[in-house]
């Protein structure tokens, strides 16, 4: 008897709305929704945790066809899996790619995507036209000048009111031991505003590398400059704005939060990684609420990044003459010593049926390998597909 074949996956593979915090509760459709009359407390609290699951997957509304995975995505034992599965996947459909589609989830997610599509492009243009009207203010000031004669900027009264210094804005600049004071930019300057370009350093800047008898990562500017890129990097990500302009109150604030973190005993390098990873996830969540990019970093972002450069902890320095952590196999060659110990030896990993399950002790850990090592894993596992997940909380005692 020929089976009835399966059908096409209900959302492309492509869509990815993981970005999203959550999604509309039809809260008359559960309420009088067959799964609530008929399911137990465990088998409802399955089903709707499985819901959140699917929507963070890729493709969005989608789980794995794994009982494993299934149940620690669940929060349950394997053996628990087996008795409510059937009441928790009410509602989810087998497609030919072998996953499973909630019906009702996957409109949401098609919706969403469109509006986030459509969000996007709206920002992307925004940002175009902002552009195409600074170079073109730029363009005539250029031709301005080259018709301008040549006797008006030699035979300029010097006690013009142009020329008067009070009229000029001086360039603020800071030297290597923090102190601020007014002069002609050298290297060290971080004043002024500028593209992406103007966070990294120049060719012949030891950059993040030699950064003096301190060691690296122990000059404040350095900590400032990381900053600024990790900034400019979370301007573009969430906000698809590539060439956010920086000012000298901005640079202020990063070294603010860098003497936050130096007064906590952090390195410059410490606190600024402490406060990109606090940037990045405070603009995912604007992003997701659809608010446009923050006008004022100081009130948007400054108690939120000091809080996380507070509880930050400094990053312990190897024994002098201490050989380099290795990274064992199958890692080893896909992983830097210190990501492997930072991120991979924290998490569980098992792999069964071509999939690699990665169980991260933190939602931070999970998020983490998820964007950024996903790719690195497959590779160094030999599998089709990583699913990572967070350690479900042990369940309290009677006595507690």
């Amino acid at each position: 008897m020929a089976t009835e074949p399966l059908p096409d996956p209900l959302v492309p593979a492509e869509i990815d709305i993981a970005k999203l915090d959550g999604f509309m509760l039809d809260t008359r459709r559960v309420l009088s929704s067959e799964l609530l009359a008929l399911s137990s407390g465990d088998e409802f609290k399955a089903a709707v945790t499985l819901w959140c699951r699917a929507w963070q997957q890729r493709p969005a509304a989608s789980l794995p066809n794994n009982p494993a995975i299934l149940a620690s995505f669940a929060g349950v034992t394997p053996q628990r899996w087996a008795k409510i599965k059937d009441m928790a996947l009410r509602g989810f459909i087998l497609c030919s790619d072998g996953r499973l589609y909630h019906k009702v989830l996957a409109e949401d997610a098609l919706r969403a995507w469109e509006a986030l599509t459509k969000r996007h492009d709206r920002t992307k243009k925004a940002t175009e036209a902002r552009k195409k009207g600074r170079d073109g203010d730029r363009d005539d000031e250029r031709h301005d000048a080259a018709n301008e004669p040549r006797y008006d900027k030699r035979h300029v009264d010097r006690d013009d009111v142009r020329n008067d210094p009070r009229n000029v804005v001086p360039t603020v600049v800071r030297d290597r031991t923090g102190r601020d004071g007014t002069g002609e930019k050298k290297k060290e300057s971080l004043a002024g505003g500028g593209n992406r370009e103007a966070a990294r350093p120049p060719p012949d800047d030891p950059g993040d590398g030699d950064l003096g008898a301190d060691g690296p990562g122990a000059d404040p500017n350095d900590g400032v400059l990381a900053i600024r890129r990790g900034v400019a990097a979370a301007f573009e990500r969430w906000f698809d704005e590539p060439d956010r302009p920086f000012s000298p109150a901005d640079d202020e604030l990063f070294a603010a939060w860098v003497e936050t973190g130096t007064q906590r005993g952090l390195s410059p390098a410490d606190s600024a990684a402490a406060a990109v990873e606090e940037v990045q996830r405070q603009f995912q969540r604007l992003e997701g609420k659809g608010a446009s990019q923050p006008r004022s970093l100081r009130a948007v972002l400054d108690a939120d990044v000091r809080a996380a450069i507070r509880g930050a902890k400094p990053v312990k320095p190897s024994a002098p003459g201490k050989p380099p952590a290795t990274v064992p196999p199958p890692y080893a060659g896909h992983f830097e010593p210190v990501e492997f110990a930072a991120w991979i030896a924290p998490c569980v990993v098992s792999v069964a049926d071509g999939v690699a399950t990665i169980v991260a002790p933190t939602r931070r850990d999970r998020d983490w390998v998820a964007q950024r090592l996903e790719a690195k894993l497959r590779a160094a596992l030999g599998v089709d597909a990583v699913e990572v997940v967070v350690a479900a909380a042990a369940p309290r005692s009677a006595a507690a």
